[in-house]
């Protein structure tokens, strides 16, 4: 028995002997003790070493300074340790002109399996593919900060990712993409392809501007949610652009199409495309879960293309799992779409098949609020009698008021029950606590707010009410917009902007 234990205690200590032999960091790389990086050359090393370390399984890393000095190359193809930035930041300088998709030089690491954690990113890229090709079902990129400026000569590019499987927690973006080049281009934020892990606690402040393009497909957060992806809590400041194209274009705030659940997320971006088919704040094309959303940014779509305020087009289809939802919703911007145009949702549409339509899975639009105007209609952009004796399309309890916006609910006009126009008093305060229930946040004074977003400013803005006279519910007050004056100094280094027509300041 001694000589087992003397053996295999021999054989541990000849393992990590052997590791000290190729370490030229300080420390031992445990979590107590993680190897220490100062230095660009340091963390180069990780590069050179990344064999003889097994991708670093459990081996921790800390980043003890920034680094100012450019990091041009990769720091390698799988990384399964601990990389922990304590807040600093790494310039990177990313500039290979021969990397491409198959090779993926300009790139951190190519596959996630490990974790990274507060670590921002600085310096100027250019033939730059994304962070990551892949972020494994054990990977997690938390607290990481983009703000790199990018300069995209590929057809195929993002900030931080691929693919998610795994964990996109805290991250926060602050780059912009512009592409001007006369191509397809696929590009995103977060993912740029199928996010079937987590994305937390995100924000973006980071713009998408593309013009002189053959054809476009981009999204924020992600282009295919898929059925196991899940966004929450996550904020999306940034605006869309897509300027030009000879061919169609598939773009959405959040995700363009989404078969997962996005929950507590709040949209302030524009979305303003032309020779798009369809868009909304958080899905192009939803065939999942959109609940307990804000909206507050423009939706705006041509080409005969359908536009909804939270999502697009609702659609059954055989891919699907499970019921369609979008519930406890608030937009409060404007849609516009040449096509079908809703407040909530442009288009319901369903798979002609009728050994589908008689399963148990149904499309339900339910508890959802929309204060703003459109170019067509305040709730759903579709005739909405069409589907009464749809046992698969459920519509209940979606309002909108009636004095602020003197628009009907649907092209078939106001039904109660489903979509209908109330007084501001029938909204405000606890009006309609008992009709919408737990999901929205109730308060003296304001519109409801969907219930986790109650303390955002913007949320608390956007349910500020403008009260208006009123006799009877049949003769009442209304108005197509609401101004008010005030001065804005310019202390406090308030800077003016000026942006499609519109001024804003700082």
């Amino acid at each position: 028995m001694k000589k087992t234990i003397y053996t295999t205690t021999l054989l541990f200590l000849l393992i990590f002997s052997s590791l000290g032999l190729f370490a030229q960091w300080e420390g031992s790389g445990t979590e107590e003790n993680p190897y220490r990086i100062y230095t660009v050359q340091d963390l180069n090393l990780i590069n050179t070493n990344e064999v003889n370390f097994n991708s670093y399984n459990n081996i921790h890393f800390e980043l003890m300074n920034n680094i100012d000095d450019t990091l041009y190359t990769k720091l390698g193809d799988e990384f399964c340790g601990y990389f922990h930035g304590k807040g600093h930041y790494i310039t990177l300088g990313f500039n290979d002109t021969t990397s491409t998709m198959s090779d993926m030089k300009n790139v951190l690491f190519i596959e996630l399996y490990g974790t990274i954690d507060s670590l921002t990113l600085e310096g100027k890229v250019s033939n730059f593919i994304s962070l990551f090709k892949d972020i494994a079902t054990n990977g997690k990129l938390l607290n990481v900060t983009s703000n790199l400026n990018i300069e995209p000569s590929l057809t195929q590019f993002c900030v931080f990712t691929f693919e998610n499987k795994g964990t996109i927690e805290a991250c926060v973006n602050n780059s912009n993409i512009y592409y001007d080049k006369n191509s397809i281009v696929f590009c995103g934020i977060f993912v740029i392809g199928i996010n079937s892990g987590q994305i937390i606690n995100c924000i973006n402040n980071g713009n998408i501007s593309i013009h002189n393009i053959q054809g476009a497909f981009c999204s924020i957060f992600a282009f295919h949610n898929h059925n196991q992806g899940l966004i929450y809590n996550t904020i999306n400041n940034g605006d869309i652009e897509v300027g030009a194209g000879t061919s169609s274009i598939r773009l959405s705030g959040f995700v363009f199409n989404n078969s997962g659940e996005i929950n507590n997320c709040i949209n302030t971006g524009n979305i303003n495309a032309r020779r798009s088919h369809i868009a909304g704040a958080f899905a192009g094309s939803n065939n999942g879960i959109i609940s307990n959303c804000l909206n507050t940014g423009i939706v705006r779509v041509t080409n005969n293309g359908v536009a909804g305020g939270i999502a697009g087009v609702c659609q059954l289809n055989s891919e699907i799992y499970d019921n369609i939802l979008v519930e406890n919703c608030l937009n409060i911007n404007y849609v516009y779409g040449e096509n079908k145009t809703g407040g909530i949702v442009g288009e319901l549409r369903r798979l002609d098949d009728t050994t589908f339509i008689d399963n148990t899975l149904s499309i339900i639009v339910r508890n959802n609020i929309s204060l703003s105007k459109t170019d067509k209609h305040s709730i759903f952009g579709d005739s909405i009698t069409l589907f009464e004796n749809n046992p698969n399309i459920i519509l209940e309890n979606n309002f909108y008021d009636k004095q602020m916006v003197t628009q009907t609910a649907s092209a078939s006009g106001d039904v109660e029950g489903k979509a209908e126009g109330l007084l501001t008093t029938e909204m405000t305060s606890f009006a309609l606590q008992s009709v919408l229930g737990d999901g929205w946040s109730y308060a003296e004074g304001r519109y409801p707010i969907p219930l986790g977003l109650e303390n955002d400013s913007m949320a608390l803005v956007a349910a500020t009410p403008v009260y208006l006279h009123f006799e009877t519910e049949d003769d009442y007050n209304h108005v197509d917009s609401v101004t008010r004056d005030f001065t804005v100094g310019l202390e406090n280094n308030v800077v003016w902007n000026e942006t499609f027509g519109k001024v804003s300041f700082n």
